[in-house]
């Protein structure tokens, strides 16, 4: 019965479903009639089912369907992105490692500063010393790190803009808040235009 509704649908999901349906002429009919009713060809097909049972190897191979092929593809990828994700030997993307330990597909923004805030990479004092680009320090001089969660959760250089956002929220919740996203990029944004007035710049 499960076959011959999914014959019905108009648009199935299984590339074997489309495959019969094109197969079909209209003016075949098709009808479900119970099992075990002396019909001989219900009775042979039965038979046939039960002898299939005892056979070590299967007489046709279909193939995986179209859709089961697609989620598998995408699950290996995913398991493959993670131990990827896992198993850095660098201390390439840890950072965000420490926010996001799992990778998804769903997190997806084009918003730079908010990109900013999740990678380190912008114009924070420890991104400057990591890649050699200038020796700096905060001028608050409160955290040695000076990196993006410095600013976002500490530097009273900023303290204007923080309203919102406290050291019990975590990146991923003020991320997921439409306000204290906007306070977060308001944030980055100052560090970025202000930067005579927030570094300390090391002789």
């Amino acid at each position: 019965m499960s076959a011959l509704k999914a014959l019905q649908k108009h648009q199935p999901r299984n590339n074997l479903i489309e495959e019969i349906q094109a197969m079909l002429d209209s003016s075949v009919s098709l009808h479900w009639v119970k099992a075990h009713i002396g019909i001989e060809g219900n009775e042979s097909a039965d038979k046939a089912a039960k002898e299939a049972t005892t056979r070590n190897n299967v007489d046709l191979h279909l193939g995986l369907p179209i859709r089961s092929l697609k989620t598998n593809l995408k699950r290996r990828l995913l398991d493959h992105w993670q131990r990827t994700w896992e198993d850095r030997e660098n201390s390439k993307g840890r950072f965000t490692y420490a926010i996001y330990p799992r990778v998804s597909t769903s997190r997806c923004t084009d918003n730079s500063h908010i990109t900013q805030a999740l990678t380190n990479h912008g114009r924070f004092p420890s991104y400057f010393r990591r890649f050699n680009i200038k020796e700096s320090t905060c001028r608050c001089g409160e955290d040695v790190s000076d990196d993006a969660l410095h600013y976002i959760y500490h530097c009273p250089s900023v303290t204007h803009l923080r309203n919102r956002i406290s050291p019990s929220h975590s990146l991923p919740q003020i991320i997921s808040d439409t306000r204290m996203a906007q306070e977060l990029c308001r944030i980055i944004h100052f560090v970025n235009t202000h930067q005579d007035d927030i570094l300390q710049l090391e002789d």
